[in-house]
């Protein structure tokens, strides 16, 4: 019996991580003394909306609500980590706040909500958004990237995470930002 729960416990993590595997950014939590540095860069202000696409366990727009009174939407496509961020958003007493979406970031129509946009994602993910962004975000609104710049765009501020990587500031203006 016991033996038969391991094999389909092995069975399913190998699954679970081979279609992890599939996506365009693997999870990786990042530690909170960066995820401050992320919002402060952003300048995150009481009542405004924190979007983060591919938002892992929450951490960020949880982070955003506890500290600075936003509201924020992540999004993730991986059912286990949606089901583990609206615990968490719920055990910090912040889910009245904090909506966490099981969608395709690519595809959710959400981000003309966003007073802020949170990214740690692959360059290539960065690099498939920068159109929908450009679409869809209206004038004022920040961009933040973790580790990876956006294409061809210059940033507006950068900022260091605690462990010296690079957070990257856009601020959407009237003028047509272009992909190189």
């Amino acid at each position: 019996m016991l033996i038969g729960v391991g094999i389909c416990l092995g069975v399913l993590t190998a699954l679970w991580v081979g279609w992890n595997l599939t996506l365009d950014a693997l999870w990786q939590p990042t530690d909170l003394a960066t995820v401050r540095r992320i919002l402060f860069l952003a300048q995150v202000k009481q009542g405004e909306t924190v979007v983060d696409l591919g938002c892992g366990d929450g951490r960020i727009v949880i982070t955003a609500a506890r500290m600075f009174g936003a509201r924020g939407i992540g999004v993730e496509i991986d059912p286990a980590r949606v089901l583990w961020a609206r615990a968490w958003a719920s055990f910090a007493g912040v889910s009245s706040r904090v909506r966490i979406l099981r969608k395709d970031m690519y595809k959710a129509d959400l981000l003309h909500e966003a007073d802020v946009v949170v990214l740690f994602l692959s360059p290539d993910a960065n690099y498939k958004l920068q159109d929908k962004l450009l679409r869809e975000l209206r004038p004022g609104v920040r961009i933040v990237s973790y580790y990876h710049p956006m294409w061809g765009w210059e940033p507006n501020e950068i900022g260091v995470a605690k462990t010296g990587y690079p957070i990257y500031l856009y601020r959407m203006s009237e003028r047509e930002q272009t992909i190189e």
